[in-house]
């Protein structure tokens, strides 16, 4: 939202202090670029709440942008396609597949005993009985957890002999953890 008239902008940042007070289940932020987002729980509850802040708590003119809507993916079978990445020289290539986790073992991962957080002996004590991990993927190739790095997703090495790999670990890192939080 913006304000229709600049001197109404005071009006409308209070107002946005207000519904969000008023409502537990609204967001309202600021961006970098001045922008003031209203985030709610679909399409209506966001009309109700834009007809709130215009009536009650900003009492201000203002204008709406068209509604942006965020979409969640998930995983739910073995990627059909591995997919592929090489290196700006070309010389080196890396293949991903993505495939679905055991939801006792995502739950596990939230309630912390098989986190990034728990006892790495634990966890892959833990991982190899309940989840028929391989004993050696389950204590040195689990690489991170995503999103914000304590998240129910994982990247795991399942390379074999493949030299200077703990190079691009960082990178892997980064594009998963920027991936998942996206």
């Amino acid at each position: 939202v913006k304000a229709k008239d600049g001197k109404d902008l005071p009006k409308l940042v209070e107002g946005l202090k207000k519904l969000s007070k008023s409502d537990p289940l609204v967001v309202c932020t600021t961006e970098e670029s001045g922008e003031h987002v209203i985030a709610g729980c679909g399409e209506l509850h966001v009309e109700i709440c834009l007809k709130d802040l215009r009536d009650e708590y900003a009492q201000c003119d203002f204008v709406v942008s068209d509604p942006v809507v965020s979409f969640r993916e998930t995983v739910s079978e073995l990627s059909s396609q591995t997919c592929l990445a090489k290196s700006p020289n070309k010389h080196n290539r890396i293949y991903l597949v993505a495939e679905p986790m055991d939801e006792e073992l995502s739950k596990a991962i939230e309630d912390g005993s098989v986190g990034p957080k728990a006892d790495p002996k634990e966890r892959a004590k833990l991982l190899t009985e309940k989840f028929d991990w391989d004993k050696d993927t389950a204590q040195r190739k689990i690489w991170c957890y995503g999103p914000e790095t304590d998240g129910p997703n994982l990247v795991v090495d399942q390379t074999q002999a493949v030299q200077y790999l703990i190079e691009i670990k960082e990178h892997v890192n980064s594009a998963f953890q920027w991936t998942t939080k996206e």
